[in-house]
């Protein structure tokens, strides 16, 4: 008989995480062994349609006040129950505190999977989340090992088990229009003919330094006038980007995309992915793009770096970092070529989404068995 799974996240907007969550419910469900079920404690989100497109149970909670505690609280428990799970698998902080206080006193694991990378926040959230991992959730899943490093000493004080497993990708989504033609494609969006085409996916805040690109782009447009510049995505920092852009006189070779659906084909209309964030756990983005086998920078400050170093540059996150490192790439296209089939071969050896849900039962796994 199948083990019931309940995923617990805040909401299904688009974003690593929650690309994560649905590729994750969508592979185990033909699993032999778990069914799992997914609850979005907003309930909003556009990506939920694709768990129900795929016959996958969700729930949308809808708790429209994430601070209603008492009241949110009694809403969880009450899926919970209904529910039956066996695990329950929570998401970020606000689905760890509500998904550990709905099962309390009613002996279902919980695993807190852990994306982020330390952040500065307030004292409130420390407090919580220090509560959180010391006395509600059972067992921690880390996405990268410099984060279960800083979840060791809690892990070991408490007896509670610690995970890593890396992000992954699942080609299925990745695949490519039959029509796909890359140049056509270019055309259509009036990107300039034997355009050098840079870019990046993600959302547009501080944390992923793109004023950082900007400032490098401007720089690299000096020595190389024919490059282009795509950034794909939204977020609370897009009319100030946009407006940087226009003060440093590049606007015309940046395209502000938006939030875009087909995201593998506005991959594969680059040259190079870029990644300039300030701080990042796992990219799931970067993992993209290498399955894509466009070769992809980074910056230093990847809590992944180590990993990606194999089949990425690693560049400082710095304006001068970024610009060096991306005009080493532009003149060099033997070293993109080599790096393109680096990073496809370590995707698909490592990070499909197959190999890591064989990870994740053998996780589930421990856990009830723990609990037994």
């Amino acid at each position: 008989m199948k083990r019931n799974v309940l995923i617990i996240t805040a909401t299904l907007d688009p974003g690593g995480v929650e690309r994560m969550v649905v590729d994750t419910a969508k592979t185990l469900a033909k699993s032999e062994r778990y069914r799992p079920m997914v609850c979005s404690l907003m309930g909003n989100g556009t990506m939920g349609q694709e768990l129900e497109d795929g016959g996958i149970e969700y729930y949308r909670l809808g708790l429209g006040n994430i601070k209603n505690v008492f009241g949110n609280i009694s809403a969880v428990r009450r899926l919970i129950k209904e529910c039956e799970p066996d695990i329950v698998h929570t998401h970020q902080l606000a689905s760890d505190f509500y998904g550990s206080m709905g099962v309390f006193g009613l002996g279902i694991p919980v695993i807190s999977h852990v994306h982020n990378p330390d952040m500065p926040e307030p004292l409130s959230r420390k407090i919580v989340r220090f509560f959180i991992n010391r006395w509600l959730v059972g067992a921690f899943i880390a996405t990268i090992e410099e984060k279960a490093e800083h979840l060791k000493r809690v892990a070991e004080s408490t007896g509670k088990k610690l995970f890593v497993l890396h992000n992954a990708v699942d080609p299925q989504r990745l695949l490519l229009p039959k029509e796909f033609d890359k140049e056509e494609y270019r055309r259509r969006l009036s990107v300039p003919p034997r355009a050098f085409v840079l870019g990046s996916v993600g959302r547009m805040s501080w944390e992923k330094g793109y004023d950082l690109l900007l400032e490098s782009f401007k720089r690299i447009l000096e020595k190389t006038p024919n490059s282009f510049l795509m950034l794909i995505g939204d977020g609370p920092k897009t009319t100030e980007l946009k407006e940087r852009a226009r003060r440093l006189e590049i606007s015309n070779k940046v395209m502000f995309a938006g939030h875009q659906k087909d995201v593998p084909v506005w991959i594969s209309l680059m040259d190079l992915f870029v990644v300039s964030s300030r701080m990042e756990s796992f990219s799931l983005v970067t993992l993209e793009a290498m399955y894509l086998g466009v070769p992809t920078i980074i910056t230093d400050t990847l809590s992944s770096r180590d990993v990606f170093s194999r089949a990425a540059a690693v560049v400082p996150c710095s304006v001068r970092g970024l610009q060096q490192g991306i005009e080493d790439m532009i003149r060099n296209p033997k070293s993109r070529e080599q790096m393109s089939a680096r990073g496809k071969k370590m995707v698909n050896d490592e990070f499909t989404i197959d190999t890591y849900i064989t990870k994740l039962e053998r996780i589930y796994d421990a856990i009830l068995a723990k609990k037994s």
